[in-house]
């Protein structure tokens, strides 16, 4: 018995390893691509650019995207496990879908005709997961996380919101809010990980002392 209680322990502490690495792969990834490319510019280009670049960029960036979804599903396994309420279900929805469809960007690079429609349906899912997410720590108690945790997403979408409204003119390339809402969504993708972590090496240690 103790043994099949370190086992699924053992799954859970990798799966949220998988998240760990989803976020370090997705944010340096990103910047190793930017490193790459002398041409990119923050303020004009978008980073969908990176994708079709004649440079190494290319391939880092859209590896980085492709490996950042298998890894992003790898994580989805732990996330069930802080599930308590309705509300936290919905949320595998949208983060499935945001994954796939960011990698579905690595796969269909900027000017393909499913690249758009998939970018915009990656973002709105790293923004709807983490609201939906949070109700569901409202329900089952855990306010504070519930508040930063909806917080987060809500901010993502005022980020996308200003860009529209007020700073396209002054930042014409998606670049900047698009680096923005990565490090929202990936904060609360780290932070979740260290939550499953953590109470998996808990709940192994506490089976080993029966």
């Amino acid at each position: 018995m103790a043994a099949d209680v370190d086992l699924t322990m053992e799954r859970r502490r990798v799966s949220a390893m998988a998240g760990f690495a989803a976020v370090a792969v997705s944010l340096s990834g990103i910047l190793v691509a930017v490193g790459l490319a002398p041409w990119f510019a923050w303020r004009t280009d978008a980073l969908s650019n990176l994708g079709v670049a004649t440079g190494p960029e290319r391939l880092v960036f859209n590896g980085t995207l492709l490996l950042t979804g298998v890894l992003g599903l790898a994580f989805l396994p732990a996330l069930r496990t802080t599930m308590r309420a309705t509300a936290h279900r919905v949320a595998q929805l949208p983060l499935v879908v945001g994954v796939v469809a960011i990698a579905g960007v690595g796969l269909f690079p900027a000017g393909h005709p499913y690249h758009f429609p998939l970018a915009a349906t990656g973002y709105l899912g790293f923004i709807a997961a983490p609201v939906a997410y949070g109700v569901g720590d409202f329900y089952v108690g855990a306010r504070r996380r519930a508040a930063a945790t909806v917080a987060s997403g809500l901010l993502h979408l005022g980020v996308w919101v200003a860009w529209a409204t007020l700073l396209d003119d002054a930042l014409p390339g998606l670049a900047a809010p698009e680096f923005v809402g990565a490090l929202l969504f990936n904060a609360w993708v780290a932070y979740t990980a260290v939550r499953v972590y953590r109470t998996g090496t808990r709940g192994r240690n506490d089976a080993r002392a029966q």
